[in-house]
């Protein structure tokens, strides 16, 4: 993508209806469904975002998307409360999914959700922390899941940006245009976006510091442009700080969730949705094999 701008799971759904006219009613001609795995797998070389792999099926559309598996109970305050639990129907548990790389062989293992705000759980993840990706490493995927075709993927992991924060103002605003700059690579798209870090001020829309742009790496600057809100009337009673972020992607990660986007740019970190192909990177199944870096800069805003 409504994954609260969290990490959550891509399910495709894959069934064929065909409807054909006779004496003023319609038919519906039912076809066998046999389901594929569908991967959703991520190699991060940003220290705060774990590298992870999701694994489900395909379903017909008269399956529930969700499922009942029990109640929980917190305490608070010497008062109990209770919430439900729920879990993708389709989701797979049993998967052997290893990453291979570097001469050596990392298992991932299944991490069960135990709570609904644990949306970084239901994956499988390196549980021994052994796996320390790369970059411009070749990597390789492989899910064996019982009487599933084995899904399996290959990509090199994009280079790690470097912004360079001493040729950065330390200080900026929205009425006046700033640069920003990052070390040159040879080749490839980034992502560049500005984050209030705190929302302190109400915004008039579109008049908020946040940004997002696709950028040529090998540029290696960009300049935010001046927004002018002439009815803007905040005055900051704390200092605002602005994150600016520089991500790189392998190939994988672009086709699939830029070059096929027509209205803007998807990322799995924003809970986003993608219009691309339904398989990048990956044989035997459906879903996405991709890989990013990041960079991040503190910057304090003015008014």
């Amino acid at each position: 993508m409504n994954f609260k701008k969290h990490l959550q799971s891509i399910i495709f759904f894959l069934i064929l209806f065909s409807n054909a006219c006779e004496e003023g009613t319609w038919e519906l001609l039912e076809v066998d469904y046999e389901p594929v795995l569908n991967v959703f797998a991520i190699i991060s070389l940003d220290p705060e975002v774990d590298s992870f792999v999701r694994v489900y099926r395909t379903t017909n559309l008269s399956e529930e998307s969700e499922i009942y598996v029990g109640i929980d109970t917190i305490t608070f305050d010497n008062e109990d409360y209770y919430f439900d639990i729920y879990e993708p129907a389709a989701i797979i548990k049993n998967a052997q999914v290893s990453i291979k790389g570097t001469g050596n062989s990392f298992a991932f293992n299944f991490v069960p959700k135990q709570y609904p705000w644990e949306y970084k759980k239901n994956v499988y993840l390196d549980t021994l922390g052994t796996f320390t990706p790369q970059p411009a490493t070749t990597y390789l995927l492989e899910v064996i899941v019982p009487g599933y075709d084995t899904v399996k993927g290959e990509l090199i992991t994009p280079e790690i940006p470097v912004l360079i924060d001493s040729l950065i103002q330390d200080t900026i605003s929205t009425k006046r245009e700033y640069k920003i700059l990052w070390k040159q690579l040879n080749e490839g798209k980034g992502y560049l976006t500005g984050r209030l870090d705190d929302q302190k001020v109400n915004y008039v829309k579109g008049c908020e510091p946040d940004f997002d742009r696709v950028v040529d790496l090998q540029s290696g600057s960009y300049i935010v442009p001046v927004k002018i809100c002439e009815d803007q009337q905040s005055i900051f009673d704390e200092t605002q700080h602005l994150i600016i972020q520089l991500m790189t992607m392998d190939e994988n990660y672009y086709n699939y969730f830029i070059r096929g986007e027509e209205g803007g740019y998807s990322n799995f970190l924003l809970n986003s949705g993608t219009t691309s192909g339904q398989s990048v990177g990956i044989e035997g199944g459906l879903g996405i094999f991709g890989s990013i870096a990041t960079s991040k800069l503190d910057l304090i805003l003015e008014d």
